[in-house]
């Protein structure tokens, strides 16, 4: 039913479940309402799928917007779960494939130590001890530790959400211990030696906190998984991975439409109804996700009277997380002469993480960077003869936010030059000689792009208070309406933020089943 302000001959159609916004979250959710016979409409404000999974064309370069690599891929004899998602949409193994990556990462520092770190557990564990004799106990330990984690997550996994918390206490107690240690903790329990948690540490970036502060079960469960099943990076880039994702969706039924900006949730007697776009139109409904940050979808989407008090509690109470700077490079040199010998290089100008983190509040001097080399992995990613670099960092929005309109673009060039100044001084020190195209994103591009507050590219931070096990669920403020993104579940990151999508679906119909709207 149409509240009565509202005119009828607007009402364009209604579905059971209306998606705001095709980010991976939205995705996620929406493909496997699909895979379950309901029927769906996305709405995406751009006119292409995806969120930050996207690319764009400087030059003669096609650069990938974000994705570095997936961890929950594996192989068709070790399949991970995003894995068996995409086999049963359809999109595995005929229309999409993946390279391998061949190597964890790359870890350089400023004192001239460099050390490449293989993947696989038993590799993994073997050149840690091969480069830490000294620590082979803890590390053994601690690799033990990491397994029972793995093992825990699948059981809890394989439960459908139905086990007790006493149930995962008894049969895998490393779970909930390690969701209430910061890893600084957690290594307090193994090691000694600081380059070694260092080196182990080294994509600490990838959830951006460093581990004094950082949840030890988002750390544990992201190498886990890496080990586990590897790393795998798309043919075609990010863009080939939604646009198959959107692909089966539709062949499953869904409807989505794009340049579709939804302006505001339409609601009646306190539960959601429908939603309204910003041309006027209309959509009626009977459940929305949301894959919208939960703040805007509350605080700006919603009618203020519809939203409860403790949600809004709930949603402002956690710390928002950094943003990022990205450098664009396209080179006119083989990444081979360029010295890039690894996908992920990470180049510290110390071993003190907590120092490169505080450098994240500043504009000055960036201590902490990773350098993306895409040839490596594939070759044809970009024309012959040339190489497609990322260095990425982190930064805090509220600091770009605050800058004057006519220091912006000086302050962007210089901390983009400092970025390629890390790689000259460790890596590659003719770099410049072969710079082509260079294109730098600043945490106002990501918010520009996203909308995303302080253009977090994380959400909220994953703290001790707020991690995996703690943070925004997948229900939202009011009957009806549901979350997903980076925000909610188990935070940032492609694979579990699809993973949080499939997770919504799921709430979605435990509720329908129970009548909870």
């Amino acid at each position: 039913m149409v509240p009565k302000n509202f005119d009828e001959s607007r009402v364009i159609a209604k579905f059971p479940v209306i998606v705001i916004g095709a980010g991976l979250g939205g995705l996620g959710a929406a493909s496997q309402l699909a895979l379950s016979g309901e029927q769906v409409l996305i709405l995406e404000k751009h006119n292409v799928p995806g969120g930050f999974a996207t690319s764009f064309v400087r030059g003669r370069f096609e650069f990938e917007g974000a994705l570095h690599e997936l961890s929950d891929i594996g192989t068709p004899d070790n399949k991970g779960s995003l894995y068996r998602f995409l086999e049963r949409l359809g999109v595995i193994p005929d229309k999409l494939k993946f390279n391998r990556v061949p190597e964890f990462y790359r870890s350089v520092y400023y004192d001239g130590y460099d050390v490449t770190i293989p993947l696989g557990i038993e590799k993994y564990t073997n050149k840690l001890v091969e480069l830490f004799p000294h620590e082979e106990k803890g590390i053994l330990e601690f690799m033990e530790m990491c397994k029972a984690v793995l093992a825990g997550i699948e059981f809890v996994a394989s439960k459908g959400g139905k086990f007790s918390p006493q149930e995962v206490l008894k049969e895998h107690p490393w779970l909930p211990r390690v969701s209430g240690l910061t890893l600084s903790e957690l290594y307090d329990k193994f090691f000694e030696d600081k380059k070694l948690i260092s080196v182990i540490s080294q994509p600490w970036g990838y959830i951006g906190l460093p581990p004094e502060r950082m949840n030890a079960y988002a750390f544990v469960a992201m190498i886990i998984f890496y080990l586990n099943w590897g790393a795998a990076f798309p043919l075609g880039r990010s863009h080939s991975l939604t646009s198959a994702i959107v692909e089966a969706f539709e062949n499953l039924g869904g409807t989505i439409r794009f340049n579709s900006l939804v302006d505001r949730i339409l609601t009646e007697n306190g539960r959601v109804i429908g939603v309204e776009l910003l041309n006027g139109d209309i959509y009626l409904c009977d459940s929305i996700i949301s894959n919208v940050n939960p703040i805007c979808t509350t605080m700006k989407m919603l009618p203020p009277e519809d939203v409860p008090d403790s949600y809004k509690k709930k949603i402002y109470a956690p710390e928002i997380g950094p943003s990022g700077f990205s450098v664009y490079v396209g080179l006119n040199a083989s990444y081979k002469e360029l010295g890039l010998t690894a996908h992920e290089h990470f180049i510290n100008k110390s071993y003190d993480m907590q120092e490169a983190f505080q450098a994240f509040r500043q504009i000055e001097e960036p201590k902490y960077i990773v350098a993306a080399c895409y040839n490596h992995i594939d070759e044809t990613i970009s024309p012959p003869g040339t190489t497609q670099l990322v260095l990425t960092t982190l930064q805090m929005g509220k600091l770009w936010e605050s800058i004057a309109p006519d220091q912006y673009f000086s302050l962007k060039d210089k901390y983009a030059d400092k970025m390629i100044a890390m790689v000259e001084d460790t890596i590659s020190p003719d770099i410049r000689e072969y710079i082509e195209v260079a294109v730098a994103a600043t945490p106002l591009t990501y918010y520009r792009y996203s909308k995303n507050f302080e253009g977090a590219i994380y959400g909220t931070t994953q703290d001790v208070t707020n991690g995996p096990m703690l943070r925004l669920k997948s229900r939202g403020a009011i009957p009806g309406l549901y979350q997903v993104g980076a925000w909610t579940n188990f935070g940032g990151g492609f694979s579990t933020t699809i993973l949080g999508g499939r997770i919504a679906a799921g709430m979605y119909f435990k509720d329908k089943k129970e009548g909870r709207w």
